[in-house]
């Protein structure tokens, strides 16, 4: 029965289509409206300190137009953000410094820019 019944469908969504077309009337298809629209600012870009870039207060006053994981940041990137957190990650070829580096608790990069001391000390705990 399962057969007949994917039969009937395929005739059923071939016929709409055949309607659709000699009507002039558009069907959209099921890849584009299953698709969700796509924003600018729907695109996150994370940083290699684990920040999110839409929550980083350089983006905020407009200090920044977004970073980029360790692995991906080129050399002109690092030499043009300046940023030392950037450019260890890319130097250790650590994507994200939380994930990757093992002294990230303990980064003085880290600590205070972009995360709070209790909040690494609270990190530093749980891994332990």
């Amino acid at each position: 029965m399962d057969a007949s019944r994917r039969g009937f469908l395929k005739k059923g969504v071939g016929l709409a289509g055949a309607i659709a077309a000699a009507t002039g009337l558009a069907v959209a298809q099921e890849t584009e409206a299953a698709k969700p629209e796509e924003k600018p600012e729907a695109k996150m870009m994370v940083g290699a300190c684990g920040m999110s870039c839409s929550a980083c207060p350089l983006m905020e006053a407009k200090k920044c137009k977004g970073c980029a994981p360790g692995t991906k940041a080129s050399a002109k990137m690092v030499e043009m953000k300046k940023c030392p957190v950037l450019s260890c990650a890319q130097m250790k070829k650590v994507a994200y410094c939380g994930t990757g580096c093992k002294g990230f608790t303990k980064c003085e990069k880290m600590i205070d820019h972009p995360y709070s001391k209790p909040f690494m000390k609270k990190i530093a705990d749980r891994l332990a």
